[in-house]
């Protein structure tokens, strides 16, 4: 009933009573004006004692009405605070809390002169259980991990989730370095234990950086980058721990000063690609040619050591890797066409170039816009192109088999899983990696690791090629043990596409 209603009702009511009473009244006790006065009077108190009563339990069921509203959005206000601040996954604290928490340590910090520390703890290789199960066993592994930390921490200390395998751990009252890295020692050693996945035992690592109040930083977004610089540095090498250092910083301002140049180097087209002469052992004579980027640079020229990971880890890598492609591809066919025989070329490809199937559209493209022959084109993957989602670069390889290139497996021996990699997959050349080359003359065993290797070509229809020849005996012996394909300083090292020509005219010549 809505207040309006009410009113009308009240308003009716009491016009009813005035009316009726008085004339009621008058007509009982007209001749008594004592007797009138009196009845007036109680009559007017009886109305205002129902009209007090009335009002008092409107007024009480407005009050708890009120009351229970309030309640409800204080308990609405409760739960979206809970929400903004909790997790969804694993019921810990977020990303937005740990933040608020670490502003009040610092202002506590500063109140008493005391520090904390601030970690950042990672889950190595995490989106593999991703690519090698599903999204559900990923959340299941990441609930996993959240209840066996928090069974491990200790008085002082807060885990917050920050987002996908990522946890910040803040541990308040930190005597020192060394204790703190106990600390997270013992934590990442707990996480080494086996998990449960879907009926399987799953081994992970965890990596964590780690930046303390107030020597790390003074301020939240100081702390919060250079934790996050101590995790990336740690990253690299995995299940490991590491504080931060001013070098970090110094490390990544070279890096996003490298990602700059980079760019501007790709858009301007002033990186180049040299050619490093493959040597046929049976013909006696260069048949081809790796192709190796280079970076010219007023400064010095860029080792692809440095500025190729930068690509790699900023998605610059796609651009690097079709820039090689077309410019190898287009020199040799130019080659090719010059000096009327036919030429390898040989161009690396980058494992994340090949996710995602972009390599096969990539290459078609190049080939396409060259004019190559699809049949002179090796391209060279490692074992961590394999690593992931096996069953799609099964399909991805068998595409670019179908475009006529050949595929060559680069740094055989270096990998975990060659010899299942090489039965599985279309390969027809296999590369055997420089660390076994160079001490081929002085290490029995490396000599029988080659020629088992050759050994195993042989039964799989393989080419093999040895990169890394840098002396005669290692050249001698190589040749001993039947190798199709000798790369090396020894043979020529990488050079300019003038000079490549010049040297393969020179060849023909002879011949």
């Amino acid at each position: 009933m809505t207040p309006v209603r009410i009113a009308l009702i009240y308003f009716s009511l009491a016009t009813l009573w005035i009316l009726l009473s008085d004339r009621l009244l008058f007509g009982w006790v007209a001749d008594d004006s004592t007797s009138f006065l009196f009845w007036q009077t109680a009559k007017g108190w009886l109305f205002v004692g129902i009209s007090s009563v009335l009002i008092y339990f409107l007024a009480a069921k407005l009050s708890g009405a009120s009351a229970r509203q309030l309640e409800m959005k204080r308990r609405h206000l409760n739960l979206l605070r809970r929400k903004a601040y909790t997790d969804y996954l694993t019921g810990l604290p977020n990303r937005r809390f740990g933040l608020r928490r670490a502003r009040r340590m610092i202002r506590q910090a500063e109140r008493v002169g005391s520090g904390f520390g601030m970690v950042l703890l990672d889950v190595d290789d995490f989106k593999r259980v991703n690519d090698n199960f599903d999204q559900r066993a990923g959340d299941e592994l990441i609930v996993a991990v959240a209840r066996r930390l928090e069974r491990q921490l200790e008085t002082g200390e807060q885990l917050i989730r920050q987002g996908g395998d990522e946890f910040m751990l803040l541990c308040a009252g930190v005597e020192g370095r060394h204790r703190i890295g106990r600390r997270v020692t013992t934590l990442q050693d707990s996480l080494a234990k086996p998990f449960e996945l879907q009926g399987m035992e799953l081994n992970i690592t965890a990596s964590a950086g780690i930046a303390c109040y107030p020597e790390d930083g003074a301020t939240l977004p100081e702390l919060t980058r250079n934790s996050d610089l101590a995790l990336h540095q740690s990253k690299r090498y995995k299940n490991c721990c590491t504080f931060y250092s001013p070098a970090f910083a110094e490390t990544l301002l070279h890096r996003f000063d490298l990602q700059q140049r980079l760019s501007d180097a790709l858009e301007q087209e002033a990186l180049t690609v040299h050619f490093q002469p493959i040597y046929d052992t049976r013909l006696g004579r260069y048949t081809g040619a790796e192709a190796l980027v280079r970076w010219p640079a007023d400064d010095g020229a860029i080792p692809p050591s440095e500025f190729i990971p930068v690509a790699e880890q900023t998605g610059q890598v796609r651009t690097l890797g079709n820039f090689v492609l077309k410019r190898a591809f287009s020199q040799s066919a130019a080659l090719m066409k010059e000096l009327g025989v036919p030429l390898t070329i040989a161009v690396n490809i980058s494992p994340v170039h090949f996710a995602g199937g972009r390599i096969v559209r990539d290459v078609e493209q190049a080939l396409a816009s060259t004019g190559i022959d699809p049949r002179s084109v090796i391209l060279e993957i490692t074992e961590g192109v394999l690593l992931n989602n096996v069953h799609e670069v099964s399909e991805w390889l068998h595409r670019l088999i179908a475009l006529g290139v050949s595929i060559s497996m680069d740094d055989f021996g270096q990998g975990y899983s060659s010899l299942s990699y090489l039965r599985d997959h279309p390969f027809r050349y296999l590369k055997i990696d420089r660390s076994f080359i160079q001490t081929l003359e002085h290490s029995p065993k490396d000599r029988a690791l080659v020629e088992a290797s050759v050994t195993m070509a042989r039964a799989l229809e393989l080419k093999v090629v040895a990169e890394g020849v840098e002396t005669e005996g290692q050249k001698a012996i190589l040749r001993e043990l039947d190798v199709d394909y000798l790369q090396g300083f020894l043979l020529a090292r990488p050079m300019p596409a003038e000079d490549y020509r010049r040297l393969l005219q020179a060849e023909s010549r002879k011949a």
